[in-house]
């Protein structure tokens, strides 16, 4: 009776820690027994190809599976461990019999993930298990084979991918604690983890700060899918800027698959239908900040909302005292940590292209203000430029010239034909520009000079005045010689007819 007592309850301790090494997290894997107990199994019919055999279990009634068909079973021995097998082997048992019923049939479910072993085997180690009547050509009145080709295949990409890595990360919507309603706490958003293999996590923090849960109870343990807060007393806060480091720590589990190896060496190496977890330790971490205020201040166009550049501000306190001064970007100007009161923001030169602020704009920092976004709007200066073609001798507007209008790197901006109307341009960018003659206008000399304008903030309008002189009519040098031979030979001849008329009147 006492025997049967002490067998009974060896019994229910073998179970247990059956349940222990399955199911525990906190296990590591020194828990892998460096032996098991083989004992005997039950038949198992032929379902697929003529192939049968019998069921293998431990002595404590944990089943296991051979890794090697072609030699005898092993039963009724001692098997001692080898080493860790790969993740494959370790998917066919965590998604095969006793952990997942596949037909409902519990030795159907066995001899699916045994056939299932010793195909992965066939294909990962080049065995010679099974042959190509069980994998292809067999009639299948049970619908084994496809439930065995799954495991296997999946079991293959789970070698290729590995056993996987236990990891944790500590994840912040917004790394800034804002100051409570009641003004007693800095208090963060929502913290949460990114992990992987873990039942839990536990939380500590820095600069006695306090960590609560998701209905504000203070805790530091936490399932996987849970967050958590963290708030610090404002009588903690002695600096206008204060870090709060936030650390997260966790077991994680990975199961894997092991080998064991009869003292016969005519019998199959097994592996146990139990996945024994190993852990390891993961942690991540992140700070929070925590500041008095926080003021951004941007410069954009007025017209088009866009950020600019090059504007030089300075930011004065209600005393006139100023504060820091900058050079504006497209980027806010972020300024934290000032105390509660009044400041002005003053332009002491505006972006290129726009009109200057006279007008200092003000904001005020409060317990209930803080978080201040204030814009600074410039209106942008045009430019105009207007040229004219003109008739020098008369300065009346000349038609038909082409006129072309290049900037400082020699490109052209605009090439033109003149009317009697002036030709304007506006919003020309600041730049130093030249106008040309590349053809003059009817009946005028053509001008070589080139006219050259700067815009900047001090010369945004021009009047360009373009003239030309008309062509003056230089003298045939023949067709004048005929003419003045022609007179002369006329004053000839009128002198002679005037002396023959004397003589003839003498």
């Amino acid at each position: 009776m006492k025997k049967n007592i002490i067998k009974n309850l060896n019994s229910i301790l073998s179970l247990m820690l059956t349940c222990v090494l399955f199911f525990g997290n906190a296990i590591n894997v020194n828990a892998v027994p460096q032996t098991i107990n083989l004992g005997s199994g039950e038949k198992v019919d032929a379902y697929l190809a003529g192939i049968g055999f019998q069921t293998k279990m431990t002595t404590s009634g944990d089943y296991v599976y051979c890794l090697d068909r072609t030699k005898l079973t092993a039963e009724n021995i001692t098997a001692t461990l080898v080493g860790e097998k790969d993740a494959g082997f370790a998917y066919i048992i965590e998604n095969g019999y006793p952990h997942k019923s596949i037909t409902g049939d519990r030795l159907k479910d066995y001899y699916i993930t045994q056939t299932a072993i010793w195909w992965y085997l066939d294909e990962t180690a080049g065995t010679g298990n099974l042959g190509s009547d069980f994998k292809v050509n067999a009639a299948d009145p049970n619908g084994i084979r496809k439930h065995v080709k799954s495991l296997v295949d999946n079991a293959k990409k789970r070698k290729e991918e590995g056993y996987p890595k236990g990891a944790i990360k500590v994840n912040a919507t917004s790394e800034n604690m804002e100051l409570s309603s009641d003004k007693k706490y800095y208090i963060s958003g929502n913290l949460s983890v990114t992990a992987s293999n873990i039942t839990a996590y536990t939380v500590s923090v820095s600069k006695g700060a306090i960590v609560i849960g998701a209905n504000g109870e203070e805790k530091t343990t936490f399932a996987p899918t849970e967050k958590f807060k963290v708030k610090i007393p404002v009588s903690e806060i002695n600096n206008t800027t204060t870090t709060i480091k936030v650390t997260v720590n966790a077991k994680a589990t990975i199961n894997k698959a092991y080998e064991y190896k009869p003292t016969n060496p005519g019998m199959q190496n097994v592996m146990p239908a139990i996945l024994y977890p190993t852990t390891e330790d993961v942690s991540s971490s992140l700070n929070l900040n925590i500041s008095s205020s926080k003021v951004s201040i941007v410069k954009l166009d007025k017209t088009t909302g866009k950020p600019l550049a090059g504007a030089e501000l300075v930011l004065k306190d209600a005393a006139g005292n100023v504060i820091t001064s900058w050079t504006s970007t497209t980027n806010n100007h972020v300024i934290r940590n000032l105390s509660n009161g009044t400041y002005t923001v003053e332009e002491k030169k505006a972006p290129n292209g726009y009109k200057k602020i006279t007008t200092p704009i003000k904001f005020t920092i409060t317990d209930e203000t803080k978080n201040i976004l204030v814009k600074v709007n410039n209106e942008p200066k045009v430019s105009v430029v207007t040229i004219t073609k003109l008739d020098k001798s008369t300065d009346k507007p000349l038609a038909g010239a082409v006129l072309v209008l290049k900037n400082s790197k020699g490109e052209v901006i605009t090439r033109f034909e003149t009317t009697t109307e002036s030709y304007s341009i506006t919003g020309l960018p600041y730049d130093t520009y030249t106008v040309e003659e590349e053809k003059a206008p009817e009946g005028y000399e053509k001008v070589n000079d080139v006219i050259k304008f700067t815009i900047n903030d001090e010369h945004l309008s021009f009047q360009v005045n373009f003239y030309n002189y008309p062509k003056v009519k230089v003298p045939d040098t023949a067709s004048d010689n005929s003419i003045i031979m022609t007179i002369i030979g006329l004053i000839i001849i009128g002198s002679t007819a005037v002396f023959i008329y004397k003589y003839a009147n003498r």
